[in-house]
């Protein structure tokens, strides 16, 4: 048996996680450290795709056209020179991607690619930083171990929460691996067993090759594909305490097969598995509403006094539902930042922010969760808190 790492190859583009807990981290970013700093921050998330032959030309117009907004906004010139440097330097590859960039007067903070372009472009200059575009790409997201198996070994791609991606070759040393099917006695019965044998040895050491890069990436589900008989032997055995472990048709160890509905049917099984952690906290927002006693509250000012008690263990948040709702919040949660007085006297009214900024900003600086929802689960004012205590 032979394992041979090869980190951070870009055969899958895959999906990282951060998990509904009390992580700051995103994608390797630190939200907590950016919400921190003093602004004002130019946040954008916009259309960074290069899919046509005037692609180049394309992109040029797009960051003019962009620029000219932000100017417009009074952001400040360093951040706007450090952004035209960004967007000169780094170019997506073929393909309809977006891109999510955050810049303060010193740096650029945040400069990541998204699986595709936003529904609608954020253009802003504000005192906060606008951290939810990031954030609701991590939800659809969890770390993950793909095997693609067959009877002889295993190809492993695990993606952990930083979105990196780890690939493994796995192989057994035993041979042979295909049984005989014509004559020979007992020595045909003999080479049964033989090779019988060495696939059991070699199902055993692929299972402890995934469950071993499962537990280092802290992978919440684990794929199965590729020869039906090796994925079923190889489920059989396979066992773990924290991944949810499901096979998928597609894929195969063999070169040229169909790596694009291999993708479709992973990020499908990694969805579904990231769509749990929203279905848990908004299972207990349903369970809370209506009651006197419940561990919930809904709605911007409810929200807004549950962090001044510091009292908001995670945030449900809309960012379509909230669109630009104000929130007056006391200057004081936000002692946290560096230049918080600066902040405060360039809010568009003394303690009045934007609430899709300062809540998620005030969440982060207070050590709570913040989970994006949408669709028919999203609550009142497209807002609501999970409560630490009543």
């Amino acid at each position: 048996m032979k394992v041979r790492a090869i980190a951070l190859l870009g055969w899958y583009s895959g999906f990282g996680d951060a998990e509904a807990g009390k992580r700051t981290n995103v994608y390797g970013i630190n939200l907590r450290e950016i919400a921190q700093r003093r602004g004002p921050f130019v946040s954008l998330c916009i259309d960074a795709s290069h899919n046509t032959e005037d692609a180049e030309d394309q992109r040029k117009l797009r960051w003019r056209s962009i620029r000219e907004q932000l100017v417009a906004q009074d952001a400040p010139e360093t951040a706007l020179e450090l952004l035209d440097e960004a967007i000169a330097e780094k170019r997506p590859s073929r393909g309809r991607t977006g891109r999510v960039l955050i810049a303060d007067p010193g740096s650029v903070l945040v400069d990541h690619l998204l699986a595709e372009p936003p529904a609608r472009e954020i253009v802003r200059v504000s005192p906060l930083p606008y951290l939810l575009p990031l954030i609701e790409q991590q939800s659809h997201e969890v770390p993950h171990v793909i095997a693609v198996v067959d009877r002889i070994g295993c190809d492993l791609y695990g993606i952990d929460e930083d979105e990196n991606l780890i690939e493994e070759v796995t192989e057994g040393a035993g041979h042979p691996v295909h049984k005989v099917h014509h004559g020979g006695g007992w020595a045909h019965r003999s080479m049964h067993r033989r090779v019988e044998e060495t696939v059991r040895r070699n199902v055993e050491e692929v299972a402890t090759a995934v469950r071993n890069l499962a537990d280092r990436i802290n992978a919440q589900i684990i794929v199965l594909v590729g020869e039906v008989g090796a994925r079923a032997a190889l489920s059989k055995v396979l066992e773990s305490p924290t991944a949810r472990i499901v096979e998928v048709e597609a894929g195969a160890r063999a070169a040229g097969s169909d790596s694009a509905a291999l993708e479709a049917q992973v990020e499908e099984a990694v969805r579904a598995q990231a769509w749990q952690r929203q279905h848990q906290a908004v299972e207990q927002l349903t369970a809370a509403r209506g009651k006197a006693d419940g561990l919930a509250v809904e709605g911007v000012p409810e929200t807004a006094r549950a962090l001044l008690a510091a009292n908001a263990d995670t945030l449900l948040i809309d960012a379509e539902t909230i669109g630009d709702r104000p929130v007056e919040l006391d200057p004081e949660l936000l002692r946290g930042i560096s230049g918080a007085d600066w902040i405060n006297e360039n809010a568009a009214k003394p303690g009045v922010y934007r609430a899709d900024e300062a809540l998620p900003v005030v969440t982060l600086l207070q050590g709570g969760s913040i989970v994006p929802v949408e669709g028919a689960v999203v609550p009142e004012q497209g807002v609501a808190t999970l409560l630490r205590h009543r």
